[in-house]
C-alpha cells in the first residue's frame, strides 16, 4: 500500500486520491481539507461557510475541518468538550443534515477543533476509528498548542490526520521543530502502522525569513514569483 502524505499550511485544498493503491471503484477519490484559525470568532451566518466546506459540486467523498483557536479561554473551551461548540453544531447542520455527509469524529483540545466526515454511503465502512490529544503548551501541560489526531479505516484502508497549532512569533522556529517532533512521535504511535493516507494541517506558524521585508514579499507573491519566496521559507 502506498502512504500518502498531504502537509497543509493554511486554508484549503481539494486533492485526489487515486493511485495504484486503490482498486476499488467504491473507494473514495477526493478528500477536501480546509484548515482555519478563526481567532475566537463565531461561525459566518452566510453563504461563505458553505463554500469554504467546499460544497460547491461535486461534492467531496471525505470533508476534513481542521480548526485553530475555536475559543481562548480555557472555561468556555470545558463547556465546549462538554455541550459541543458552535462551530461544529454549523458545519454538522451543513454537511449532515443538509448533503448528506456522516461525521465519523469530531475531537477538540482547548482551542483545536478535528471534524472529519464522508458521504454518507461509506457510514457503514468506517471501523478502527480512535482519536487523541498531544499538550506541547508550556512544556506539555497546556493544550493551547499542539495537536488532535485521528486514525480510522475506511474500506480497510487505514487513514491519519493530524490538525496542529504550533508555536508563534519569528524566534520560536526551534520550538516549533520541537513541537512537531513531539507531536509526530505521538502519532506514530496512535497510528502505529504505515498509513494508506495521512494528512496534516493546521496554523503551523513557520514563516518567511525576517530579513525579507513586507513589500518585498508582497512584490514577489503579486508577480507570482513564489519559488524566490520558497527559498526563504522556513518550513
Amino acid at each position: 500500500m502506498n502512504l500518502k502524505i498531504l502537509l497543509l499550511c493554511s486554508f484549503v485544498c481539494l486533492v485526489s486520491i487515486h493511485g495504484k493503491a486503490v482498486t476499488n471503484s467504491a473507494d473514495p477519490s477526493t478528500v477536501y481539507a480546509v484548515t482555519w484559525n478563526v481567532a475566537d470568532k463565531n461561525p459566518p451566518k452566510d453563504k461563505s461557510l458553505n463554500e469554504l466546506l467546499g460544497q460547491i459540486s461535486p461534492n467531496p467523498d471525505i470533508v476534513i475541518v481542521g480548526l485553530q483557536e475555536v475559543t481562548m479561554n480555557l472555561a468556555k473551551a470545558a463547556k465546549n468538550a462538554v455541550v459541543g461548540d458552535k462551530w461544529t453544531e454549523e458545519i454538522d447542520k451543513l454537511l449532515t443534515t443538509s448533503n448528506n455527509y456522516h461525521k465519523v469524529h469530531s475531537e477538540s483540545l482547548v482551542g483545536m477543533l478535528l471534524n472529519v466526515y464522508v458521504k454518507i454511503k461509506y457510514k457503514d465502512s468506517i471501523t478502527e476509528k480512535k482519536a487523541n490529544v498531544v499538550k506541547t503548551g508550556f512544556k506539555g501541560t497546556v493544550g493551547n498548542k499542539g495537536a488532535v489526531i485521528l486514525k480510522y479505516k475506511l474500506n480497510n484502508r487505514s487513514y491519519c490526520i493530524v490538525n496542529s497549532h504550533l508555536p508563534a512569533h519569528d524566534d520560536k522556529l526551534e520550538d516549533r521543530i520541537e513541537d512537531y517532533k513531539t507531536i509526530n512521535l505521538e502519532r506514530g504511535k496512535l497510528c502505529n502502522t504505515a498509513s494508506d493516507y495521512m494528512f496534516w494541517l493546521g496554523d503551523l506558524n513557520f514563516r518567511l525569513d525576517e530579513k525579507l521585508d513586507d513589500k518585498t514579499i508582497r512584490d514577489k507573491i503579486n508577480h507570482r514569483n513564489f519559488g524566490e519566496l520558497l527559498k526563504q521559507d522556513q518550513l
